[in-house]
C-alpha cells in the first residue's frame, strides 16, 4: 500500500467557485445493473461510475452474459455486488459456478443472505469458511413466497432478495427478524424496481455519500466557498444519504441549489460557532445514514463540536470495523473517541498528538477519505492506502487537488 501525503495549503488561489465533479451513486448503480440484467437489456446509462465497485459487477454480468469467466465469478472488494451477485445468480437456471471476492471481503458476513435463498430452495455450498465467501452455487428457478431474513447487520441482503425475486415461481413475502439498518437502501431498492420500467436511458444520480466529504471540509473551513456539481435535490432523490444537507445545515453549512444538479456549500461561522460551545454533544440517530459516519465524526471532532452518534452498531460489518478504526486513528490526531455496541462519541477530551502521524485507511474508502479531508485543519496528514478510494470515487484526490490540497504519493 502506497503512502499519500496530504497539504492543505489555504492561501490557494484557485477559481472562487471551483466545481467538484463526484461521480455516480454506485449504490443506484448496482442496482440498475441487477434490474436491467434481469430485464435483459443493456441500455446505454448517463453518469454511471467509474469505480472499482461498478467495473467489478459490470464484468461478472458481462462475463455471465457471454458463458465466459470458466465458472468462477469474482467479485473483488464490493459487498453490494457481492450479495446482489449471489442473488442472482442462484435465481438463474443452469447457472453452475464459484462466487469469490477479495479477501478482505470474505471476511464480511454472508449468510443471512444464502439461508434465506436456501429456504426457497437455492443450492448454495460454502467452499471454505462456514458463512462466507467463497461459494459454490447450482442455480436454479426459485420457489419464492415466504423468506425470513436478519435485517440487523446489512439492509443488502434484503434488497438482494428483492431485485431477483422477479425471477422466482411465487411473489416475495419478506419475514423480518430486528430492526432494519439502513432502511433508505431498501427504499431506494423499492423505488428503482419501480421507475426501471420508463426509463429508456437511466440516469445515476451523482452520490451523495461522496459529497459529504465536501460538506465536512466547508465545516472546517467556512471562508471558502465550494460548488458541487451532479447532484439532485433531497426531496427528488432516491438516496436516504441525501439527508447530509440537512444534517450539515443543522452543523453550519448551507446549501444553496441553482436548479436541479448543482449546489453551492457555504460555511456559517456563526452557527458553528454555536454548535461548538452547546453544553451537550449533538447526537445523531445514524442508523439510516451509516456511511456519513465517518466523515462527520472526523470533521466534527476538528471543528470542536462534540458529538454522540447512535444505531451505529453496523458499522463494525463494513469495509473495516469503522468504529474500531475511528476510534484509533482519531487518537493519533488528539481526539479520545469512545465506542460501544451501538454508539461513538467524542465528548471534548484530547489527547497528545505526535508529531508523525500515518492514519491507516484498512483498505476502506471512507476512513480514507475522511481523514484526507482532516489535512484542512491539520494542514499536513499521512495516510497508509489512500489508493482504496478507487473503490467508490477514482477522481477523489484530483477533486482536492482543485480546493487547494495537495497529494504526493510515496511508493
Amino acid at each position: 500500500m502506497s503512502l499519500f501525503q496530504i497539504d492543505y495549503d489555504s492561501g490557494f488561489c484557485g477559481d472562487d467557485y471551483p466545481v467538484i465533479e463526484i461521480p455516480g451513486s454506485k449504490s443506484v448503480a448496482a442496482r440498475r445493473l441487477i434490474i436491467d440484467y434481469i430485464r435483459g437489456e443493456a441500455p446505454e446509462y448517463v453518469n454511471m461510475p467509474r469505480c472499482d465497485d461498478t467495473l467489478e459487477l459490470s464484468a461478472a454480468l458481462r462475463d455471465l452474459r457471454l458463458g465466459h469467466s470458466g465458472n468462477r465469478y469474482d467479485l473483488g472488494s464490493g459487498g453490494t455486488s457481492m450479495r446482489f451477485f449471489t442473488a442472482l445468480v442462484a435465481s438463474i437456471e443452469g447457472f453452475d459456478g464459484i462466487v469469490d471476492c477479495s479477501p478482505q471481503l470474505r471476511r464480511r458476513p454472508l449468510s443471512p443472505l444464502v439461508d434465506a435463498l436456501r429456504a426457497v430452495g437455492a443450492d448454495i455450498e460454502y467452499l471454505e469458511e462456514e458463512g462466507c465467501p467463497p461459494i459454490y452455487i447450482k442455480g436454479g428457478k426459485l420457489k419464492g413466497g415466504e423468506v425470513a431474513v436478519d435485517a440487523g447487520i446489512s439492509s443488502q441482503f434484503i434488497s438482494a432478495l428483492m431485485l431477483v425475486s422477479r425471477l422466482w415461481a411465487l411473489p416475495l413475502s419478506l419475514g423480518l427478524r430486528g430492526e432494519i439498518v439502513s432502511r433508505p437502501y431498501v427504499e431506494m431498492t423499492k423505488r428503482l424496481l419501480e421507475m426501471s420500467d420508463d426509463d429508456s436511458a437511466p440516469y445515476i444520480e451523482g452520490d451523495w455519500s461522496a459529497a459529504a466529504f465536501f460538506y465536512a471540509y466547508c465545516l472546517l473551513v467556512p471562508d471558502k466557498d465550494v460548488r458541487i456539481g451532479l447532484l439532485r435535490k433531497p426531496d427528488l432523490s432516491v438516496q436516504g444519504d441525501a439527508a447530509v444537507a440537512d444534517i450539515f445545515k443543522y452543523l453550519g453549512v448551507e446549501s444553496e441549489w441553482e436548479g436541479d444538479g448543482e449546489v453551492v456549500l457555504h460555511g456559517n461561522r456563526h452557527v458553528i460557532d454555536s454548535r461548538r460551545s452547546m453544553s451537550v454533544p449533538v447526537e445523531f440517530d445514524m442508523g439510516d445514514v451509516p456511511d456519513l459516519v465517518p466523515a462527520l465524526a472526523v470533521c466534527m471532532a476538528l471543528a470542536g463540536i462534540r458529538f454522540r452518534f447512535i444505531k451505529v452498531s453496523h458499522l463494525r460489518h463494513k469495509e473495516s470495523d469503522r468504529l474500531s478504526a475511528l476510534q484509533t486513528e482519531m487518537g493519533k490526531i488528539g481526539f479520545a473517541v469512545e465506542t460501544g455496541d451501538d454508539f461513538i462519541s467524542w465528548d471534548g477530551r484530547r489527547l497528545p498528538m505526535s508529531k508523525e502521524v500515518i492514519i491507516e485507511s484498512y483498505e476502506d474508502h471512507r476512513i480514507a477519505m475522511a481523514f484526507s479531508i482532516a489535512a484542512a485543519k491539520l494542514h499536513h496528514i499521512t495516510i497508509r492506502g489512500g489508493e482504496c478510494v478507487s473503490k467508490s470515487f477514482p477522481g477523489f484526490y484530483g477533486e482536492l487537488r482543485k480546493i487547494g490540497f495537495v497529494i504526493r504519493i510515496i511508493y
